[in-house]
């Protein structure tokens, strides 16, 4: 018997069967609760729970992956609708992990529930640990397996072929024996350190509940995060696949990314506004959710073709304006802009919303307190009542905006502060703004000129040695024929050679397979490196 199913959020969807598929992959961290089927004479079920518990090892803080693997009978009291473990079970189980086979092990349950915690360590090599057994998350009492090795430090995908083999007495040896395939999508992030030209060092980040992250970068002129992962694009994949979701985290601190709507891009296919969605609930990240539907994605696949087997996503504002972000308690949301280029000594005039978001956004007359700091200093500050009017409904001046002379000696980042809306301590939010911004001078697509992709073809085919293609782009670089910013070399960067992917870029790009601005990434590159000195 054959049976192939994942794991998804359990917060998401429920229950899914996928009947007899090739393929199988997990696409969500929760529980999965499979149909049953008969064995012999009973009616069997296979439940698996995934989730990650953070425990002390050693003196360090460790996510531990735990697997819970139950084989159980159903309804065995159909007036009580009670269900009853199935003794003996011998599990035959493969963990599957980007095509390595991780671990391969039989195991005999007594109580038919098989526990495995997976640990990160610094073993290459998956090994059975040593230790003593943790408490189950799931509140199971029965003996765990603890395996630990490098691989675990990382989410993603993990796929499992399961068989039972016998069931009630370990003698008792299945002539057909119940085989699952199955795959669990574990939950992973993973942070990017960006220096921006006007916010300083921010780490980005991706929170993927599919497969792992290939990708990343961020577009300082267009403010787009871009990242990528596998994606098999058949029929098969989308049959299997019933969300697909990758959260998108922007610090607090970042100020131009704190906007009040986003859009996004899946494969360069736009995605409607209803799969994106903002949560400011974090005290120090706001979380962008993009969260994309079975049917979205078979739609996208019946009216496209992809060379590649690889979702890459795009997140950018929809505008600049206005910056959006919801106090501590939850309770007011304050939408802010400016009329105004906010530079030294100028004039502008500061303009807010506050809503309530137990009322669905609703304008609110509540009291509030507004400070500006620069360098942690006070500089201005007003206290006020705000309107319930709609800007549209004409409301009172001052009562939601205020002209302000920006000091002459002000520059840099000032910190918007509003506080104790309706006299709460919780009703806090805080806004960074740029006075005098210093546009970002990433290195301009449009300037490189066509002549330049023979160059990059004769060294993607190994016509031209390394140092040939580097002296050739840095001479480019230094006579501005290619124009670049002020990038330095990162001394945090360590130099271990020209990477491959980068004349794979080189090669696809003489040949017009992907564009300027993903060449020039390349550059940028070689400069932080420090193979391009400008």
């Amino acid at each position: 018997m054959n049976a192939k199913f994942f794991i998804i959020p359990a917060f998401l969807i429920g229950a899914l069967f996928l009947g007899q598929i090739s393929d199988s992959y997990g696409h969500g961290l929760g529980s999965e609760t499979m149909p049953p089927i008969m064995v012999g004479d009973i009616e069997a079920t296979l439940e698996v729970n995934s989730s990650t518990i953070y425990t002390d090892i050693d003196g360090e803080e460790k996510g531990i992956r735990q697997i819970s693997i139950n084989f159980f009978e159903t309804f065995t009291n159909n007036d009580s609708n009670q269900v009853q473990s199935i003794d003996n079970v011998t599990f035959q189980v493969e963990l599957i992990k980007a095509g390595d086979v991780l671990i391969k092990e039989t195991f005999q349950r007594d109580d038919g529930i098989l526990i495995m915690n997976l640990t990160p360590s610094n073993n290459e090599q998956v090994q059975v640990m040593e230790r003593e057994t943790f408490a189950s998350f799931f509140g199971l009492a029965s003996e765990q397996y603890n395996f630990e090795g490098e691989i675990f430090e990382n989410g993603g995908l993990y796929e499992f072929e399961i068989s039972v083999i016998t069931i009630n007495s370990y003698d008792n040896i299945l002539t057909d024996p119940v085989n699952y395939e199955l795959g669990i999508s574990i939950e992973e992030t993973t942070r990017y350190e960006i220096n921006d030209v006007n916010y300083g060092k921010q780490e980005l980040g991706i929170v993927t509940f599919f497969d792992q992250i290939t990708e990343f970068d961020y577009n300082a002129e267009t403010k787009e995060i871009t990242f990528s992962f596998p994606f098999e694009w058949n029929q098969e994949t989308i049959d299997q696949t019933t969300v697909i979701h990758e959260e998108v985290l922007v610090p607090k601190t970042f100020g131009d990314l704190l906007v009040s709507k986003y859009v996004a891009t899946l494969n360069e296919v736009d995605l409607p506004e209803s799969m994106i969605n903002i949560d400011d609930f974090s005290a120090d990240d706001r979380l962008v959710h993009v969260v994309v539907s079975q049917k979205e994605l078979q739609e996208i696949f019946s009216n496209n073709e992809f060379s590649e087997n690889k979702i890459t996503m795009v997140v950018k504002p929809e505008s600049d304006l206005p910056l959006s972000g919801v106090t501590e308690n939850g309770q007011f949301k304050v939408n802010l802009w400016w009329t105004k280029d906010l530079m030294s000594g100028k004039y502008t005039v500061i303009r807010y919303d506050i809503l309530d978001t137990f009322l669905k956004d609703k304008p609110i007359a509540v009291p509030y307190d507004l400070k500006i700091f620069h360098e942690g200093k006070q500089i201005f500050s007003k206290s006020n009542v705000s309107s319930d009017a709609k800007p549209s409904e004409g409301r009172p001046s001052n009562k939601n905006d205020f002209e302000w002379n920006i000091p002459a000696d002000v520059s840099g980042i000032i910190v918007i502060k509003f506080e104790n809306m309706n006299g709460s301590k919780l009703a806090n939010v805080e806004f960074p703004l740029v006075i005098d911004r210093k546009e970002s001078q990433q290195i301009s697509s449009n300037k490189i000129p066509e002549w330049v992709k023979n160059t990059a073809g004769w060294w993607a085919t190994n016509q031209i040695p390394d140092s040939a293609f580097v002296n050739g782009i840095e001479f480019l670089v230094k006579e501005k024929i290619i124009v670049v910013s002020d990038i330095e070399k990162d001394p945090s960067t360590p130099y271990e050679g020209i990477p491959e992917w980068l004349k794979t870029n080189a090669g696809w790009w003489s040949e017009g397979r992907i564009d300027d601005k993903t060449f020039a990434t390349g550059i940028e590159h070689l400069i932080r490196i420090g193979l391009i000195i400008v």
